[in-house]
């Protein structure tokens, strides 16, 4: 496997190493569906006892006729469900980089996993804290994020769950036949399930935070925009990604990814309902591969077009999300701002995309390893990013060309390629999901900025590379479950680095509480986010508070561009699709 692809699944689930422990006994939770019987397990680093319940199925098997439909809760069973072992994964294509525990894939995956810290049968109640993994919607599980540290540290439940990736979680046909967005929906029943059941875990189903980060942060957001998700989660923590214009997936482009199918699964008929009827009998590994996004990307061009994602389905969105929030009176709007809120990005994000330049440097005649010239950014980068979402508009493409090359150094240079990822892409997309909230709001709403540089990074960026990458803060949030170590994610936290991780999970967890994170520095109390003076703490060496991230970029990308015209027509631009 090509080692920039193995950059980007690293950096997309941000794997940490986890200690040893040890087993004591087994703790068994009453649920109303029947008894589940877990571990008790001794932190080897601290002493402390966690109490673990893993692979608790909270949906039926979304197999046979169940594949590409909504899915069904589970039912109650007889006898002691055994929830010492973790569920299979998710399908997806890419496992390479991964232990064998990663490899252990079914379509029968909606599993989510439950750490209680030191007592589980105490009657004080925690904050539950759900964590929504990244990984692209294509791959990732929760059974990678240990969250044994968060939950001890910082005195909360924490639950990882499972959901269908890819095709199987995403194929949006903009069609009865296939509305799309089940693993929206497999999240949904996750949250669902955590509401009824929380409490025998000593979760307090009424103080419940939904996190995630990359696109767990875009599916934290967009779970945030559903209205009759109302009581299941109180508060949301977006990291390094939220719901956005350019992240569902557009008619044209779902309906050219239909056309690839039929070739690799024999699947071919006129009619969708018989087409998707028959893709529910392939076997997954064919579908896989037909599919595999890393077959599709072109070797000429940068491809930025999202196949396989969330969609106007007309039930969990009836419109374009962003179209939704614009309306304050929208019931999706007021949702949002019932809730409390943090978003956030790295320093530079941008390197994540970065990595998928080389499979088309080549043909542009560049390095990415040496740098990434002027010439590319302009050509290679933003050509077809306007050509998709600005209708080829020349004067945007030179405007943009102006704004992100450098006259100084090679190494300036492919840092400003970076920002232009990360600005697009993320930092002006969060400005946007913040102002949303915080507008006359009275829920709160907070900004951060992770910057700090680690002594030890999950990967290796070239040496031009400055900031700290997509992913970099998990490392200081959670570890990796032993079944799922490999030698290219062991990532040990030791040194400066704990006193990081004792700053972000007081942070988070005292957010997930109270709704007011807090760091535990008195002297540096965390303050609202609002439109003017737009305060941001920054996460680096030291905290500190700053205001107006990243200002001419966003300035650039949500107001300026070339014209108020193209600004509009961008934001409006199939905004909403035909179902």
């Amino acid at each position: 496997m090509d080692m920039f692809k193995r950059i980007i699944f690293i950096i997309l689930l941000g794997l940490t190493f986890v200690p040893d422990i040890c087993i004591a006994v087994h703790p068994v939770a009453k649920t109303s569906l029947g008894d589940i019987k877990g571990l008790q397990l001794t932190d080897q680093e601290t002493g402390d006892d966690v109490y673990e319940f893993r692979g608790i199925r909270y949906a039926k098997p979304p197999t046979g006729a169940r594949r590409f439909r909504k899915p069904e809760p589970v039912d109650p069973w007889t006898g002691e469900y055994d929830a010492t072992h973790f569920g299979y994964v998710c399908p997806q294509a890419v496992v390479e980089i991964f232990n064998d525990g990663s490899k252990n894939q079914s379509e029968d995956c909606l599993f989510l996993n439950v750490y209680v810290p030191r007592s589980i049968t105490s009657e004080k109640r925690l904050s539950v804290m759900v964590w929504i993994h990244g990984g692209g919607l294509i791959m990732g599980n929760g059974h990678f994020y240990d969250g044994t540290r968060l939950a001890v540290d910082g005195d909360v439940v924490v639950v990882t769950i499972n959901y269908r990736l890819g095709i199987l979680g995403f194929l949006a046909l903009y069609h009865p036949a296939s509305r799309g967005n089940y693993g929206l929906w497999d999240q949904k029943m996750a949250l669902t399930w955590v509401h009824k059941h929380i409490h025998t875990f000593r979760g307090d189903p009424n103080s419940v935070t939904i996190f995630g980060m990359s696109s767990g942060g875009v599916s934290v957001s967009a779970q945030s925009l559903i209205p009759s998700n109302k009581g299941l989660f109180q508060r949301v923590i977006a990291q390094s990604g939220v719901i956005s214009r350019n992240i569902l997936v557009r008619k044209n482009v779902a309906l050219k990814a239909l056309t690839l199918l039929p070739p690799k699964t024999n699947c071919q008929s006129d009619d969708l309902y018989d087409f998707v009827d028959c893709l529910r009998q392939v076997d997954v590994k064919t579908l896989l591969d037909a599919s595999n996004y890393w077959n599709l990307m072109p070797h000429d061009k940068v491809s930025i077009e999202v196949t396989y994602s969330a969609a106007v389905d007309g039930e969990l969105f009836p419109e374009h999300p962003i179209k939704m929030l614009e309306n304050p009176n929208s019931d999706q709007s007021i949702f949002f701002r019932s809730l409390d809120f943090i978003a956030g990005t790295t320093s530079q994000e941008g390197i994540l995309y970065v990595s998928i330049l080389p499979s088309v440097q080549e043909h542009f005649d560049f390095n990415v390893s040496v740098g990434i010239p002027s010439t590319f950014v302009c050509k290679g980068l933003l050509d077809p990013f306007v050509d998709l979402f600005y209708d080829g508009n020349q004067q945007m493409k030179d405007d943009a060309c102006k704004f992100y090359t450098s006259n100084g150094s090679l190494d300036e240079q492919s840092n400003r390629a970076c920002d232009l990822f990360a600005d697009m892409i993320f930092t002006s997309q969060t400005y946007e999901m913040l102002t949303f909230h915080s507008n006359n709001n009275v829920r709160k709403t907070y900004q951060y900025q992770f910057s700090k540089i680690g002594a030890r990074r999950i990967v290796l960026p070239p040496k031009w590379f400055r900031g700290s990458e997509h992913g970099a803060d998990l490392i200081y949030l959670f570890r990796t479950n032993q079944d799922f170590r490999s030698e290219m994610v062991d990532m040990s936290l030791t040194g400066p680095g704990t006193e990081m991780s004792k700053w972000l999970i007081s942070l988070w967890t005292s957010f997930a509480k109270s709704g007011v994170p807090d760091a535990g520095q008195e002297n540096i109390p965390w303050l609202e986010y609002e439109p003017v003076k737009q305060i941001y703490l920054d996460l680096g060496e030291e905290l500190s508070l700053k205001q107006k991230l990243k200002s001419k970029a966003v300035k650039f990308w949500t107001d300026d561009i070339s014209s108020p015209d193209l600004v509009y027509a961008f934001k409006h631009n199939d905004i909403h699709e035909e179902l």
